[in-house]
């Protein structure tokens, strides 16, 4: 597992997946966040079905096994890594034991169990009165859960590869939704209030309701609609909303580089912006 809680959501569902569709069990490796970032592991507040990996489990192979585990054909390798950022459908002919390495982020690699996805990414936590009361208001109105995501977004690295959604983005897809109101969902509420675009009824929810992810991502699914950043974070969020007249509006450029932008992203009944 890498990455935040975004990023693991999309590991999980796909390793669900090809455990579920070959009656095996799954198993996480947490190595990565042990022992310094411990706390970005986020699985841990919602209903996952899985084991802890123990060192037996994790492959360690030598040069000469890399190359063989290369070269053998999809169903026995023992390890599988993702070869790109587009959904490969070789993912579906693995056979376990494997290991699988990348981040596996597309609808696609999880489509056959997406019922089983929705229980496993209920959450394990209670929430707060304040936070189950908001819940109940914003699925009685037309709330649309608008995410900004700056702070990590915005240093040269990985502005280079991400990029940021701009207010060019965020003015053009709130024009979508006449008289809502919007919530919104960000780690930068000052550059937010200075570039929301005019005349919009909006509550900044994250750092005065919210205080936790699991808080903004349960809210953010809650609303009727959705406006997403380049943002695995706010994908999920989208994608638990279960609301059936449901609007979700997205980034057509999900990375800053042109070639990294990959078609199987983003659910073809997402509007893309």
């Amino acid at each position: 597992m890498k990455g935040g809680l975004g990023n693991q959501m999309f590991q999980y569902a796909a390793g669900r997946c090809l455990s579920v569709m070959n009656k095996v069990p799954l198993a996480l490796d947490k190595g990565s966040y042990e022992p310094r970032q411990a706390d970005m592991y986020g699985l841990g507040g919602l209903n996952v079905d899985a084991l802890e990996a123990t060192p037996e489990m994790i492959p360690q192979p030598g040069f000469i096994g890399k190359v063989i585990n290369r070269l053998a054909p999809v169903p026995m390798r023992r390890i599988f890594k993702e070869s790109s950022l587009e959904f490969d459908p070789l993912f579906f002919k693995v056979k376990p034991p494997v290991y699988l390495k990348g981040y596996w982020q597309s609808w696609k690699y999880f489509e056959p169990v997406k019922h089983l996805i929705r229980q496993d990414f209920q959450f394990s936590i209670r929430f707060s009165e304040n936070i189950m009361a908001k819940a109940a208001e914003l699925r009685s109105k037309e709330s649309v859960a608008v995410h900004f995501r700056r702070g990590d977004y915005t240093n040269s690295e990985a502005a280079s590869f991400h990029g940021a959604c701009g207010p060019a983005y965020y003015e053009e897809a709130v024009k979508r939704f006449p008289g809502a109101t919007f919530c919104i969902f960000t780690n930068d509420p000052a550059w937010v209030k200075d570039n929301l675009p005019a005349g919009i009824s909006y509550e900044i929810l994250s750092g005065s309701l919210t205080h936790t992810q699991y808080e903004d991502l349960f809210l953010m699914s809650q609303c009727r609609h959705q406006v997403i950043a380049n943002s695995s974070f706010s994908w999920w969020a989208a994608w638990l909303n279960d609301y059936e007249g449901r609007q979700v509006v997205a980034p057509l450029k999900w990375y800053a580089t042109e070639e990294l932008n990959v078609h199987n992203l983003v659910p073809s009944d997402w509007q893309r912006i």
